[in-house]
């Protein structure tokens, strides 16, 4: 390998980690992709996301990947249906015919609002499917990251190995980029600052294809994309997949100040510490209870609609970073996605901003390499800038997702984002 390309390890295998690599690949660029989980399949691998044309599709069209991204994204995908919680329909765009949109990204009109669905499991497949098989190393989750002293260069050290053993790929690396999660390993070498509660937990569980094709009711009222209810303090929020399953996220505001600690399953459901030692989230009438406590004002469809589903049930507390939170440029070790802005999913920008990352790290890098086969070109400079270029962009997207999160907990946020999808009110 030249010279002029560093070594670089991506800590990660999610989306935003795999786009990096992919952009990188496009252009002759190679890297190391260290992942914790032993494949991408050993567990569920989340719901559906909205990949947007002057973003996330902007960085797909970077590494060539842009006509393969629309075979399996899903334009009708974007169809919504807003209800209230009586049950009034307020808008459903499975009822109104699909409005051709201008491309962004290749000039050509296209069916929606420019953000077609796509499963997250399907988008990872897409970039794993992109990169040489040796790039991923699956089952290589990092401990550690460490300076080499004297150099601008890292070491990384692995869970499970012994600090004596010397593995082959610990380094050293000229590039170490963290695109490891809201909980990144990676983080503390720029900053002590930790994720904070957001004040809202969501109850998440799936229907598979099979029982939701029994369970028509059900379907119409999620429709062929989301359907989305609101009041004050509660959200219900139910998305249909690509392979006919679908899911439901039965989310409720419990702090309004962001920090503190999140609840815990007995405290969401009212229960005192002699009733029961575990909260089984897998029985039903546990879970009953919960749709009951928080929902029971709901139309019934709607708590039908989240009690038929009984799969992959799990309580989530949301985090983010403070909006605006920043760090000290430090050489040859970076941040993007979630490990550098991890923000609530309520203006869902988040993939996107994630992805935004990658493209500009990536064009970043690109240009360095350029500037070093011409005999110059300085690696904590290209650090310094993507880093000030992605604080301000992804600022503005925190920013928007924190309003966003006070629309649609509030009483009229049905009305309120309806407003927003029709372009009255604030919008990414």
């Amino acid at each position: 390998m030249s010279k002029s390309i560093p070594d670089i390890a991506i800590i990660g295998a999610g989306p935003v980690g795999l786009m990096l690599a992919a952009i990188l690949h496009h252009n002759g660029i190679k890297s190391k992709i260290f992942e914790r989980e032993t494949s991408a399949t050993v567990r569920a691998q989340g719901g559906t996301l909205d990949i947007h044309a002057e973003t996330g599709q902007r960085a797909l069209a970077a590494a060539g990947l842009l006509p393969a991204f629309r075979k399996i994204s899903r334009p009708e995908g974007e169809a919504t249906r807003v209800v209230k919680k009586d049950g009034t329909v307020l808008l459903d765009e499975n009822e109104q015919p699909q409005q051709l949109q201008p491309d962004q990204n290749n000039g050509e009109e296209e069916e929606g609002r420019g953000r077609p669905e796509v499963d997250r499991r399907d988008l990872k497949d897409l970039l794993i499917a992109a990169l040489p098989e040796d790039i991923i190393r699956w089952g290589k989750g990092i401990s550690s990251v460490k300076p080499v002293p004297k150099t601008q260069q890292w070491k990384l050290e692995f869970i499970g190995s012994e600090s004596s053993v010397e593995d082959s790929e610990s380094g050293p690396y000229d590039l170490v980029l963290g695109a490891d999660g809201a909980w990144s390993r990676v983080r503390p070498l720029l900053t002590d600052v930790r994720p904070l509660y957001s004040g809202v937990t969501a109850l998440d569980v799936w229907i598979s294809p099979a029982q939701l094709a029994v369970q028509p009711d059900v379907s119409a009222f999620i429709g062929e994309g989301s359907c989305m209810m609101m009041s004050e303090d509660r959200f219900l929020s139910l998305q249909r997949h690509s392979d006919g399953s679908a899911r439901a996220y039965a989310m409720i505001r419990t702090n309004k100040e962001i920090g503190g600690e999140a609840p815990d399953a007995k405290t969401l459901l009212g229960l005192e510490e002699e009733d029961v030692v575990v909260v089984d989230w897998t029985d039903a009438k546990t879970r009953e209870r919960y749709v009951d406590k928080y929902f029971g004002d709901y139309v019934q469809e709607a708590r039908d609609a989240v009690l038929a589903m009984t799969e992959q049930p799990a309580l989530r507390p949301l985090y983010m970073l403070p909006i605006g939170h920043r760090w000290e440029s430090r050489p040859g070790v970076s941040l993007l996605g979630d490990a550098a802005h991890v923000m609530t999913p309520f203006a869902g920008v988040g993939v996107n901003v994630g992805m935004m990352d990658a493209l500009e790290l990536a064009e970043g890098i690109i240009a360095y390499v350029k500037q070093q086969e011409e005999g110059k070109g300085d690696l904590a400079k290209m650090l310094r800038e993507y880093e000030n270029g992605m604080f301000e962009r992804s600022q503005k997207d925190a920013a928007l997702t924190a309003s966003m999160l006070e629309v649609e907990f509030s009483e009229d946020g049905p009305e309120k984002i309806v407003e927003v999808m029709s372009g009255a009110g604030p919008s990414s």
